[in-house]
């Protein structure tokens, strides 16, 4: 079934019985064998297959249970919690970061957090990331962030 489609960027995600297809109008399949190779060392078992047709790419990965954290009151305990799990997300998949620290890319299950829709994986400087995170998470929370950060 699909449940998501970005026609701007050539886009669809799929979710199938035991996974997400995410499908692309494009064949960059040098670039999406990358993606694997370092998805496969951060997240060991998160890619289930992926390929290449004459017009598209695709990559299927696991199901993550959970709810996205969009969906939780924005209270400063909460937003520290996502923040500190954001920091050490970078530290655990560093040299690589997530660079997409939107509320619906982090899902809650009780007390554990986890990352989903690693597109924009790659390695980029410590700035470069602390502004990304920043920006993002300000985005979301708005002045609540800073608050709740201090």
């Amino acid at each position: 079934m699909l449940i998501k489609e970005n026609k701007e960027k050539g886009r669809k995600v799929y979710e199938l019985s035991d996974r997400f297809r995410k499908v692309w109008i494009t064949v960059e399949p040098e670039r999406l064998e990358q993606h694997v190779v370092i998805m496969n060392k951060i997240l060991p078992g998160y890619v289930i297959n992926w390929g290449s047709e004459e017009t598209s790419q695709f990559l299927d990965v696991k199901k993550v249970l959970g709810t996205p954290a969009s969906k939780f009151e924005h209270t400063p305990k909460f937003i520290k919690k996502v923040y500190n799990f954001c920091l050490d997300n970078i530290k655990e998949t560093s040299p690589y970061a997530h660079f997409d620290w939107v509320l619906s890319n982090i899902i809650v299950d009780g007390d554990k957090m986890r990352m989903v829709d690693w597109d924009n994986i790659g390695i980029y400087t410590e700035e470069q990331i602390m502004n990304k995170l920043h920006s993002d998470l300000t985005s979301a929370f708005g002045d609540k962030f800073d608050a709740a950060i201090l």
